[in-house]
């Protein structure tokens, strides 16, 4: 076992050690130490609250109305003892210097400030506008043009692609040609599948226009050039509709951060430099 391995021990015994010492303080304090209304525990002038023991119950599947006395002063002190240590750790200035705990802190902060929008309940209506609104995000590629060649020699088929990419034809040569029977123009994407399959349309359907990529199919090597594609948007909102929702939510919740953080700014005096 190694030193950093042998310290985590350490720590985890000790802080074993202070939360068995700490129940037993607990259980033997006095009921009639006096508390503001609402709270259930004073630590270094620090209040727990009854909404956050509740919360902390509810976590572990527990509702203070069903924990025996026991369990709930276990649950007692291991909130005190989280906020010991948590106040340990601003005084050890790791709010400032450790990146795990800032980060931890922003997290948890976003999510309480966003926690009202993860269960915000739109009507169809409000969905229904909302698609109409950014219709962009849900459209879908319906149609492509493409120029397809096929070969037995992966080497070709990369120079082909490299000659398409620098706006070049596809070199004449017996080892590569042209896909026979596949349709000009835009096709759409369900029938292209019959002709470059499934994995590879749905590529295309995602490629720029003017774009050239090099793709392995049954034993051969396609050289796919997308010459233009063209989008239709979702209407019907039954199809779509747990979608609408999440991307409903998540646009509300970037609308409630980034409110919460304007006050903040304005609240703030910052000073900044050219990076």
């Amino acid at each position: 076992m190694n030193e950093k391995t042998d310290i985590r021990w350490l720590v985890v015994g000790a802080l074993a050690g202070l939360i068995a010492a700490g129940y037993g303080i607990l259980r033997q304090a006095s009921g009639s130490i006096d508390l503001p209304d609402g709270a259930v525990a004073s630590v270094n002038e620090t209040l727990i609250s009854r909404d956050n023991f509740e919360r902390a119950a509810a976590r572990v599947s527990r509702t203070p109305a069903d924990a025996s006395a026991e369990d709930k002063l276990r649950l007692l002190q291991r909130l005190v003892d989280d906020e010991l240590l948590v106040q340990r750790g601003v005084e050890l200035g790791m709010t400032e210097s450790d990146t795990e705990v800032r980060a931890a802190i922003v997290n948890s902060l976003i999510a309480s400030i966003t926690a009202e929008a993860d269960s915000a309940s739109p009507t169809d209506a409000e969905l229904e506008q909302y698609l109409a609104d950014n219709a962009e995000r849900f459209s879908y590629t319906s149609r492509v043009h493409v120029e397809v060649w096929e070969t037995e020699n992966e080497s070709v088929a990369q120079e082909a692609a490299s000659a398409l990419r620098a706006g070049e034809s596809v070199p004449a040569s017996d080892d590569i040609g042209q896909m026979p029977d596949l349709p000009p123009g835009l096709v759409p994407t369900d029938v292209l599948r019959d002709y470059l399959g499934p994995a590879i349309t749905a590529a295309a359907a995602e490629m720029p226009d003017d774009s050239s990529s090099v793709f392995a199919r049954r034993g051969r090597w396609l050289v796919v050039h997308v010459v233009a594609k063209e989008r239709d948007h979702v209407t019907d909102i039954n199809s779509v509709r747990n979608r609408v929702l999440l991307d409903y939510r998540r646009s509300l919740a970037d609308d409630m951060l980034e409110s919460y953080l304007e006050n903040l700014r304005q609240r703030a005096e910052i000073t900044v430099t050219k990076p």
